[in-house]
């Protein structure tokens, strides 16, 4: 039978605590991945990270928790280079850091503008800048960045996350251009209407999940288990022969709607 065997792997993910980053993580482990993923240290957070730390345990996965500001790019770099350290290699990376803001652009002001472009966007470079050495050295790596469907539709509300998450693909396009050659391959993931937190709460009303859903041709929401089942594809041998690309993992709704 095929399966996605990532035995032996080690998986850095950025931002893997909840939502799609949460579902990446439990996935990924439970293909054999040891991964290492980040949160934010809030206390708010505890009961969900032992209950996903648990899970993984339950199903004989491998996971281990780590408080980053993602916004330092100097801690993001002795993170990886502990991982790659104490598990000899570093063979991924998942930058799934990211908020999504909704206002007009007109109220937007500079400092709002800067921040959300650091948090979407620069938070990814620095993953990546930290990672990019143990790959090089290893010959081998495999970059994937979570991105949107705002950089085809502008939609999400927020014209600082449109602007930031079309920045990942130029990000993936110069990996991808530069280091495919030395065995390091880079791909971008633009999910839309995935049930998570924050989807729940902006349509938390029966009408306007309806609504909604009406918008999406395959008739349901995403789950952050259909982003990180192709995460998976692509972080094993089944995905080598895919580089630079940005797929739309979004149940046909972005060419439905146009």
């Amino acid at each position: 039978m095929l399966s996605i065997d990532l035995s032996g792997r080690t998986v850095l993910v950025l931002g893997g605590s909840r939502g799609i980053g949460e579902g990446v993580t439990r996935l990924l482990a439970r293909a054999g991945a040891r991964v290492v993923f980040t949160h934010t240290g809030s206390p708010a957070q505890a009961g969900r990270l032992e209950g996903l730390l648990a899970e993984v345990s339950a199903e004989g996965g491998w996971a281990r928790a780590e408080a980053l500001d993602a916004l330092d790019c100097g801690a993001t770099a002795a993170l990886a280079d502990r991982v790659a350290g104490e598990h000899g290699r570093l063979d991924a990376l998942v930058c799934n850091v990211g908020r999504n803001e909704a206002r007009p652009a007109e109220q937007l002001s500079q400092d709002g503008w800067r921040a959300g472009i650091d948090l979407n966007l620069s938070t990814a470079f620095y993953g990546v800048r930290a990672v990019l050495p143990h790959m090089l050295r290893a010959g081998y790596g495999r970059i994937l960045l979570i991105g949107s469907s705002a950089v085809v539709d502008g939609g999400g509300g927020a014209i600082d996350y449109a602007a930031a998450k079309a920045g990942l693909v130029g990000l993936m396009s110069y990996l991808c251009r530069t280091y495919a050659r030395r065995g390091i391959t880079a791909n971008v993931l633009h999910p839309a209407v995935i049930a998570t937190d924050l989807l729940n709460v902006r349509y938390g009303e029966p009408e306007a999940r309806r609504k909604l859903i009406a918008t999406v041709p395959v008739g349901r929401l995403g789950l952050p288990e259909d982003i990180a089942a192709l995460a998976a594809y692509l972080l094993s041998p089944w995905g080598d022969f895919v580089c630079g690309q940005a797929i739309l993992v979004d149940g046909g709704r972005t060419l439905f709607n146009r």
